[in-house]
């Protein structure tokens, strides 16, 4: 399920817009049991009891937990950015799915969920296709899964632990190659930005925090900016990187180290990142944006953009090489 390339490396945190998906914790337990004891949730699923107890979410939990250490499923919860609500779990096992708690019903964070799952299931886990079934009644859930491209498959039965017998349920199916042609069904611009991975005498990282007002609020990212007509990446990132944080960098001391390839819904981004360790200056947030120094471990802590999961591992194996970290 997830590539040998990904295993014992910290599990990063995707950023959505509004949300967080991020691996459960210990915490989250009374947060899931006081929105799982809801009649209506169980009978939507195949295995959450009802009634649920603490017990039944700490379960859960060590399951989810262990599911990531040994590389053989991923659950994750699903945290309202904002204010830090943990509002549901989002799953990749044999069959993706999720749940969300009855008050966040309605509001397209099912939707946002999902569409996350998919892109990270396809461009970072690289699943050659994806299943699913859904209760023949479920319209919501069923809805979200063709809108991202599903497609049924036939019927089968389906059996809770909260009800006897079976219902009918639809099974569906989304091939990677089905994904790649229904994202590239639709005109999307690309999107040219470049980032500096910045390190310092300490050999930390700087990432910057995107402030409210921007898409992604809340997310931290590598410094950087979008490219404007004429510039080359290096004169580009020398000039954001003036104005984001205030510091002089010479073009010789900007490394190439990687780029990004990433289909998001509305544009499909492309980055070229630099390492830079050499600039004359103080980094300073000046649009406002809040700036922090971390390792490679502590980018399991904060939320990142979805397209900066492979290049976060990829920049780590880099600077490993390079005895930076």
């Amino acid at each position: 399920m997830i590539p040998s390339s990904l295993l014992n490396r910290p599990f990063l945190p995707i950023a959505t817009d509004r949300l967080t998906l991020r691996p459960l914790e210990e915490n989250d337990a009374v947060h899931m049991a006081a929105l799982l004891n809801d009649k209506c949730i169980a009978e939507t699923t195949a295995r959450i009891p009802y009634p649920y107890k603490l017990r039944d979410a700490h379960q859960f939990i060590g399951y989810a937990q262990d599911g990531i250490q040994q590389g053989t499923y991923v659950i994750w919860a699903i945290i309202r950015r904002s204010d830090q609500t943990f509002m549901g779990v989002i799953s990749l096992e044999e069959e993706v799915g999720y749940w969300l708690g009855v008050k966040f019903w309605e509001q397209g964070y099912g939707k946002e969920a999902m569409r996350a799952l998919v892109l990270f299931a396809f461009s970072v886990l690289e699943q050659e296709k994806l299943e699913a079934s859904v209760l023949e009644n479920n319209t919501g859930s069923r809805r979200i899964l063709e809108g991202l491209g599903f497609t049924q498959t036939g019927m089968k039965g389906m059996t809770s632990l909260v009800y006897e017998g079976a219902k009918p349920a639809v099974t569906y199916m989304l091939p990677r190659k089905d994904f790649i042609e229904h994202y590239n069904a639709l005109e999307r611009p690309l999107v040219w930005v470049v980032a500096a991975a910045l390190i310092d005498e300490n050999k930390n990282l700087l990432v910057a925090e995107r402030p409210e007002g921007k898409a992604l609020p809340g997310v931290w990212e590598l410094p950087g900016g979008k490219m404007e007509v004429g510039e080359t990446p290096e004169q580009a990132l020398i000039r954001e990187l003036k104005e984001e944080l205030h510091i002089d960098v010479q073009e010789e001391d900007l490394k190439p180290l990687n780029f990004v390839s990433y289909r998001y819904d509305r544009f499909h981004l492309i980055m070229p990142i630099y390492l830079c360790q050499k600039w004359t200056g103080v980094p300073q947030g000046m649009e406002g944006q809040k700036l922090m120094w971390i390792s490679y471990a502590d980018l399991a802590h904060i939320p990142i953009p979805p397209a900066d999961i492979l290049p976060a591992h990829r920049l780590a194996d880099i600077l490993k090489n390079e005895g930076i970290w």
